[in-house]
C-alpha cells in the first residue's frame, strides 16, 4: 500500500512573506541569453581524476567510519567579473556580464562565490543547455555581512553564469569564484527522477507509517551540502523560543567558518509517498555563522544566515540535556544525500566513546546504537539528530559500522556532554540554547506556526494562543495544562488564557491535516514578583551581592551611597565602613518590586556566636564575611588562655567546645586579617 503525507501549509502575511524573501537562494525571473545563438566560449578546467574516490577508500582502509560523504572534487579557481567572462551593452543602457566553465564528465557543477556583493535592482543566473532549470535570480538580498555565497549544483559538466546590472547603481558589483565543485557521484540522481535509490534498501521514508508519529520533529531536519560533501543536521529550540535559527550538526562536517559561510542547508526534501521518488530540494538557506564546537566532542552549533521563512514550515526541535537514558531512539537523517528517512532502535543506547583512526573524542561522550531495528544510517547521514522517545534530542550523529547488510553500532555525540562540558561559550551549547538562564535540563519544541504573544507570562494575568496553519487542517484542539483558565478550547484561536500559579507550563495543540495527526507541544514560563532575593558577603570595605531572584528579566541595584548598577551580581568598595541601604528591583512581565537590607560595613557586626549560653559548644557565624584567616583564643575570667586555634578562609563557621571548663563567663578573641574582635561568651551547667 501506498501512503501519501502531504506537509503541513501555512498561511503568510505579508509582513512574514517581505521578511521571509531574504531567506530564499533564488528569487525567480529569467536570464535574457539562455537561448541566445552566440554564446561565450567557456573556460576549461583541467581534466578531473578520482583522487576524491581514492581518499574515500583510504579512509576506510584504515578504520575512518565517519558518515559525512564526498560527492564532488573542489577546484581552486580565481575568477571574478573584472578579468573574465564578456560584457554586452543592451541598447536600454543595461549592462550584461557572462562566464560559462566547463569541467568534462561531471554529473553536475557548484559555485562558491569568495566575494558576492550586487546593486538593488541588478540579477543574477545559472544555467546551461543540458538542463532546462534556470538558478536564480540572486539579488542584492542575497548578499551577506561575510561576503561569501553559494549556488547549488547544475545538472551537467557546463554552466553559465549571467549577470544583468540596470543602466544606473549605486555602485559596480563585486563578484569573484574561488571554487567549482565537479560532482563525480551523479548528485542529481539523489535528488529526483533516478529509477535508483541513494540509499539503501532497507532506508524508510519519512512518510511511511513509521514516520507518521514523527511529522512535527522531521521538519527540523535538513540535508547540508558544504565543500564537495554531504551531511544532515537539526533546527533546534532556545530559552527564548524565538526562532534564533539554530542548528546541530557534528565537529567532523563543519568546524570552520569558511565552510559555515558557504555550506547549503536544504528543508522539506522529502518523497511525498512511502516509497516514492518526487523529493526536491526547491527550499535552501546558504550560509551560516559557526557559533560553538570543539574537536573534544563530536558537536557544531551553527546560526543560520537568515531565518528559515513560514513557508518552509520550520520546526525547533525540543532537547534532553540530562544524560538520561532513553527507553528507545529514533534519528531522521538523510542517507547518502537521498530524500528524508527515519531510523527507528526499539531499545535503550549505551554510553560508549567513539574512537577511529581519524578521531577519538572525548571518553564516554557518545549514545551507542547497538542495533537499528528499523532503517540504518550512511555517509550523509552525520550530524543527524538523534530523539529520544519524548521526541527531544539527546544527540548528534557521528559515525559506525551500521549498514543495511549489518545495521550495528551507530554513535551519536551526546547532547548532555556538548552542552557545558567546556567553559568557553563556543565550546558549548549551554550559553547559546539556554540565553534566559532559566536552567531547564529539558525543553520542548518551538512550532513558529503556533503563536504566543510573548515567551513568559504574569500569573492570574491573560495572554493569546493562536494557530497558524493551513484551511484543511480539523479537529483542532488545545489543552491548556493544570491551573489554567480555560483548560481547553477548539478551533485556531486567539484563545485568552491565564495561570493561577508560577512556573513552567506546557500547551498542547492537536490537529489533523490531510489524514495525518498532528502534536505540537510549547513550554510558557509563568512569572510572579514574589521571588525577588538576595544576600551579600563583606571583605573589609568590599560589599559582594549575591542576587537570589528567579523570574526576573533586569535589574537595578542602590548600593546606598549614591552609586547604582544593573549586573546581577555586583560587587562595590565603599569609601568608608558604616551602615548601608542596599536595595535591589527587579522587572519581569508582571512589573517591577523591590527589596532591601541595611548592611553593617563592619566585621563586629557581622559575626554572631550561637548558642550563647551554651553548656559547651559554642558556633561562630563567618558565612557573611571573606577573609584569609582568622586566629582565636578563648580566655577566663582571670586572664588565663583556655582554648585557641586557626581557621582557614574557606570555613562558613568557627567551633570550639569549653566541656570540662567551669561555668563563667568567658572571652572569645578573633584576629581576622589583622582585625581585633572580641566576643562574651556564658558557659552553664
Amino acid at each position: 500500500m501506498i501512503f501519501k503525507l502531504t506537509r503541513t501549509g501555512l498561511v503568510l502575511s505579508l509582513l512574514f512573506l517581505s521578511i521571509a524573501v531574504k531567506a530564499q537562494i533564488s528569487h525567480g525571473g529569467e536570464p535574457l541569453f539562455k537561448y541566445a545563438a552566440a554564446k561565450s566560449n567557456p573556460v576549461e578546467l583541467s581534466k578531473f581524476k578520482a583522487i576524491s574516490k581514492s581518499i574515500i577508500e583510504s579512509d576506510r582502509n584504515f578504520g575512518v567510519k565517519l558518515k559525512h560523504a564526498q560527492y564532488a572534487y573542489s577546484f581552486n579557481v580565481d575568477y571574478n567579473i573584472e578579468k573574465d567572462g564578456v560584457w554586452e551593452e543592451l541598447i536600454d543602457g543595461r549592462r550584461v556580464w557572462r562566464f560559462s566553465v566547463k569541467s568534462e564528465g561531471a554529473y553536475s557543477l557548484g559555485v562558491e562565490f569568495s566575494e558576492f556583493r550586487i546593486p538593488f535592482g541588478a540579477q543574477l543566473f545559472v544555467y546551461n543547455d543540458q538542463s532546462n532549470k534556470v538558478l536564480g535570480s540572486y539579488t542584492h538580498e542575497n548578499n551577506k555581512n561575510s561576503g561569501k555565497f553559494s549556488i547549488e549544483p547544475l545538472k551537467g559538466d557546463e554552466l553559465t553564469i549571467e549577470y544583468i546590472e540596470p543602466s544606473e547603481v549605486e555602485f559596480p558589483a563585486e563578484l569573484a569564484i574561488e571554487t567549482i565543485l565537479h560532482d563525480y557521484k551523479n548528485v542529481f540522481n539523489l535528488l529526483k527522477g533516478s529509477n535508483v535509490k541513494a540509499s539503501g534498501e532497507c532506508n524508510v521514508d519519512i512518510n511511511c507509517p513509521e514516520g507518521n508519529g514523527w511529522q512535527t520533529e522531521k521538519r527540523s531536519v535538513c540535508h547540508i551540502l558544504y565543500n564537495g560533501w554531504i551531511a544532515s543536521g537539526a533546527l533546534v529550540n532556545n530559552t527564548r523560543q524565538d526562532g534564533t535559527p539554530y542548528l546541530l550538526t557534528a565537529y567532523h562536517v563543519i568546524h570552520e567558518q569558511e565552510v559555515a559561510d558557504a555550506a547549503i542547508f536544504y528543508f522539506n526534501y522529502e518523497n511525498s509517498e512511502c516509497g516514492g521518488n518526487d523529493g526536491e530540494k526547491s527550499q535552501s538557506i546558504s550560509g551560516s555563522t559557526l557559533r560553538a564546537t570543539t574537536s573534544n566532542l563530536d558537536f557544531t552549533l551553527l546560526e543560520l544566515s537568515v531565518q528559515p521563512p513560514l513557508s518552509y514550515s520550520p520546526y525547533y526541535a525540543g532537547w534532553d540535556r540530562s544524560g538520561r537514558v532513553p527507553v528507545n531512539t529514533t534519528c531522521i537523517h538523510h542517507p547518502s544525500g537521498d530524500a528524508k528517512k527515519i531510523s527507528l532502535d526499539i531499545d535503550a543506547p549505551v554510553t560508549a566513546t567513539y574512537s577511529d583512526a581519524r578521531y577519538t573524542f572525548d571518553e564516554n561522550t557518545s549514545w551507542q546504537i547497538l542495533n537499528w531495528e528499523v532503517g540504518t544510517t550512511e555517509g550523509g547521514s552525520s550530524g543527524s539528530p538523534l530523539f529520544d522517545e519524548n521526541h527531544r534530542i539527546i544527540g548528534d550523529l557521528t559515525g559506525g559500522d551500521a549498514s543495511c547488510g549489518n545495521s550495528v553500532n551507530d554513535y551519536y555525540a551526546k547532547f548532555s556532554e556538548s552542552w557545558a562540558n567546556y567553559s568557553n561559550i563556543n565550546e558549548q551549547l549551554k550559553h547559546w540554547l539556554d540565553p534566559m538562564n532559566f536552567g531547564v535540563e529539558t525543553l520542548n519544541g518551538y512550532d513558529p506556526s503556533f503563536k504566543i504573544n510573548a515567551s513568559s507570562k504574569c500569573v492570574g494575568n491573560d495572554f493569546t494562543v493562536e494557530a497558524i496553519v493551513n484551511e484543511g487542517a480539523e479537529n483542532m484542539q488545545w489543552d491548556f495544562g493544570e491551573d489554567a483558565t480555560p483548560t481547553q478550547a477548539v478551533g485556531p484561536g486567539p484563545h485568552n488564557v491565564s495561570y493561577s500559579s508560577v512556573g513552567n507550563k506546557s500547551i498542547q495543540l492537536s490537529y489533523r491535516s490531510n489524514g495525518v495527526d498532528i502534536d505540537i507541544n510549547r513550554d510558557v514560563k509563568v512569572v510572579d514578583l514574589t521571588k525577588l532575593s538576595f544576600d551579600y558577603t563583606i571583605q573589609k570595605r568590599k560589599l559582594t551581592l549575591i542576587n537570589q531572584s528567579v523570574d526576573f528579566d533586569s535589574f537595578t541595584w542602590n548600593l546606598g551611597d549614591e552609586n547604582t548598577s544593573d549586573e546581577f551580581s555586583p560587587s562595590h568598595e565603599y569609601l568608608n565602613y558604616g551602615e548601608y541601604t542596599v536595595s535591589l528591583t527587579g522587572t519581569n512581565d508582571c512589573g517591577s518590586t523591590s527589596t532591601s537590607k541595611q548592611i553593617e560595613m563592619n566585621y563586629d557586626k557581622l559575626l554572631s556566636v550561637y548558642p550563647n549560653p551554651s553548656v559547651d559548644k559554642f558556633t561562630v557565624d563567618l558565612s557573611k564575611i571573606i577573609y584569609s584567616e582568622i586566629s582565636w583564643s578563648v580566655y577566663s575570667s582571670t586572664g588565663m588562655k583556655v582554648r585557641n586555634g586557626v581557621t582557614p578562609n574557606f570555613s562558613n563557621t568557627l567551633e570550639f567546645n569549653l566541656k570540662g571548663l567551669s561555668a563563667g563567663m568567658y572571652i572569645l578573641r578573633m584576629n581576622v586579617d589583622g582585625e581585633i574582635l572580641k566576643r562574651k561568651l556564658l558557659l552553664v551547667k
